[in-house]
Order: C-alpha cells, then structure tokens, then sequence
C-alpha cells in the first residue's frame, strides 16, 4: 500500500440521477465492507437533470466536484482525481454496480511497485460477462482485440477501464491523465494503460472481482450509434498515430490506411469522415508524441509481447 492508505473513489456525473441513486448504495456498502478510509468524489459535468442536489441531499458526505461548463469524461475524471486525496484510485461510471466484496482482490496486486492498474470483470447480469482478458494483435496495420483462452484466471490486460478499474493515482497523475484529444469519448483509458505498459508499469485483469455493467447506459441515450461509431474510428486512427513508435509498424499502419478506408466504408460510410477528423487533430497527436518519447522504455511490440505471454 502507498503511504496515504486509503480508496478515493472518483465518479463522473452527467445528468446521471437514476443511476447514482441505484448505485451509489452499493458503493458505500462496499466501501464500509472492505473497512479503512476513504472518501467518494462526484464529479459533475454540468448536469441539468437536479443530479448535484440529489448528491446534497442524499449523500452529504460525499465530495461534489461542480463543472461551470462541460468537459467530457477525461475533463470530468481528470479534474476529480486531481482533487482526491487517497493513493488507491477507484474510478466508476454512475451506471456500476458493485458487490460489497469486489474491492479486496484487486488491492493485494498494489503491494507491487510496478502496478499501474487492475480492471474488474464486468457483468451486465449473472450470466453475460461484458468483458474478458484481452490482449492486441498488430495485423494489416492496426490493433485488433484477441482474448486470453482462460478468462477465469487473473492476467495481464492491454488496459483498464476507465469506467470501473483501481488505479495508482502517484502514476496517473505521473502520465498526465486521461487525454483530453480524445474527448468526449472512448479510448482515453486504452491510451493511458498503453503508456503506462511502455514506460514499465503494469496492467492487470482480475476476475475474481465481478461489477455489473449497464452498458452506455449514459452514452447511449445521449448520441445516436452513428456518432458513437464515428467518435470510436476517429479515436482508432488518433491512439496509433499518438502512441506507435516501432518504424516496422509504423510502416505497415501507413501502408494499410488506404485499404482499410476503401474496404470499410462500403460497411460504414462514416469511416472516412472518421479519419478525415482524426487529421485535423494532427497537431495535438504530434505535440503528445514529442512529449511521451522522453519517457518510453519499451517498444510496441515487445509491449504487446509480454502482455499476450502471461
């Protein structure tokens, strides 16, 4: 354990009131359960739906982080774990559930220097698991998701989610953060994990902690599935021009860009407005790239590797 031993859990809020007064119960009991201090911060993305009056009234003790203006989930995060004051980092969606003994299987992996982060298994009921252990595969071109053949079995993992993982706050404030360039949505946390594998630390994925999972039950009701798809390819194109480094692949990702927008936009003809937006944030990938490479120790593919090995 760090020296400040205790959890700051950090919770992102955006016109989330229902979900927050389904879940945060199970937080707090959950909480008290595993014993020790610690503190819950709600992070307010300018909601309009009463959600930081429900907050007040219902839950006092909890820390309300107001947002004048919104910044998006990475702005929201961000701003929360800055203002937290314990070295274990839980960080959850409002639409998480939580068993009340999920906490104690992922605390013992933080005894290890190296830890940077341990992902939950995620259920959306008692029979569907949303998510298993997962490595990357860099095939014509790009990083494609291939999953570990026990999904029972604590393991390595490419990443962990941003939306219910423990963290080391020393190195994620250390690694600046989720990155604000893929805003509003999807792959900050791919990309912070990434960076943290290739400066040394470690990601793991422990499955015998188990939280349920409403699925974009915020993202969902509030963009249209082409948005969602068109923010997901945009962010594809962004995490592999911002975090590649080995020239091969590098090569290979430049190479494959033309086939890979000629064969998926007949699928969807969004592709290649989604590359198209990627462009335009060239500036900020370059100015990220210029930055991290002072801090990388490990090259992409000896990184994917050794995550795929364990």
């Amino acid at each position: 354990m760090k020296q400040k031993d205790g959890i700051s859990a950090v919770i992102p809020n955006w016109n989330g009131k229902e979900l927050l007064q389904r879940n945060l119960p199970s937080l707090v009991e959950a909480l008290d359960y595993n014993g020790g201090d610690y503190e819950i911060v709600v992070v307010d993305d300018a909601s309009t739906d009463g959600s930081p009056q429900f907050i007040r009234n219902a839950y006092p003790f909890v820390r309300l982080v107001r947002l004048e203006r919104r910044l998006g989930f990475s702005g929201a995060v961000n701003s929360g774990v800055k203002q937290a004051k314990y070295d274990m980092l839980l960080l959850l969606n409002s639409d998480i559930r939580v068993p009340k003994d999920f906490l104690s299987p992922l605390l013992s992996y933080f005894r290890d220097e190296k830890t940077f982060a341990v992902s939950n298994k995620a259920m959306e009921d008692e029979n569907t698991v949303l998510t298993r252990p997962h490595y990357m595969e860099f095939r014509y071109g790009f990083m494609r998701e291939a999953y570990m053949s026990t999904e029972n079995e604590p393991s390595y993992a490419f990443g962990a989610s941003g939306g219910h993982g423990l963290f080391d706050r020393e190195k994620f404030l250390r690694l600046g953060g989720f990155d604000l360039i893929y805003s509003p949505f999807y792959y900050e946390d791919a990309d912070l994990s990434y960076r943290a594998w290739k400066r040394g630390y470690r990601v793991y994925y422990e499955p015998n902690s188990i939280v349920y999972h409403e699925h974009q039950a915020t993202i969902g009701k509030s963009f249209s599935k082409r948005y969602i798809a068109f923010i997901f390819n945009r962010n594809r194109f962004i995490f592999l021009w911002k975090n590649l480094t080995d020239s091969k692949l590098i090569f290979q990702h430049c190479l494959f860009i033309p086939a890979y927008l000629l064969w998926n936009s007949f699928r969807n003809p969004f592709v290649f407005l989604s590359f198209l937006a990627a462009l335009v944030r060239l500036p900020s990938v370059f100015a990220a790239r210029k930055k991290e490479k002072v801090f990388v120790r490990h090259g992409d593919r000896e990184v994917l590797n050794f995550i795929r090995a364990k």
